[in-house]
């Protein structure tokens, strides 16, 4: 898992999207944390690098993450960071983690953030899970109908059974 994420925040750092630390929204001193337990042979960039500022969107999906994880290992802290940032890109979660499927973004999840996994029991795309997960803690306006089930965007959220 680590390895498919860190790849692509690398690939982006060599089309210069910016440093790894800003692709992954871990400090340089998180970066060689997660190198030595998961990628010992790796040599990264950027391990000089602060963690970069995370705006109020990425910030409430890690808290999100983090609340719902079930542990506080470094990997949850780790990934919880990382599924934040990750969330802020355009595409479906898992291409912008890097990851081969959403199944393997799935796996990676209840792997490493059980709790997380468990809440998304109806089996939500993520970062879509993320933002009602959001709406419904705090009582925003961001979705659109009080139910998923009257929501006329219900199939883009959900995957097929």
């Amino acid at each position: 898992g680590f390895g498919w994420i860190v790849a692509q925040a690398l690939a982006e750092r060599a089309e210069g999207q910016g440093p790894l630390t800003a692709r992954l929204g871990l400090s340089g001193a998180q970066l060689a944390a997660l190198r030595d337990s998961w990628l010992p042979d790796l040599d990264l960039p950027d391990l000089d690098l602060p963690a970069p500022e995370a705006s109020p969107d990425q910030a409430a999906v890690e808290m999100l993450v983090l609340w719902r994880a079930g542990s506080r290992t470094p990997e949850v802290r780790w990934l919880a960071a990382i599924l934040a940032r990750r969330s802020m890109e355009t595409r479906h979660l898992w291409e912008d983690m890097g990851l081969p499927s959403r199944a393997a973004l799935g796996a990676l999840i209840a792997r490493h953030l059980p709790g997380l996994a468990a809440a998304n029991s109806r089996n939500m795309r993520w970062k879509k899970f993320f933002y009602r997960q959001i709406c419904s803690d705090a009582a925003f306006s961001l979705c659109l109908s009080p139910s998923c089930d009257d929501c006329d965007e219900k199939a883009d959220c959900f995957a097929p059974d």
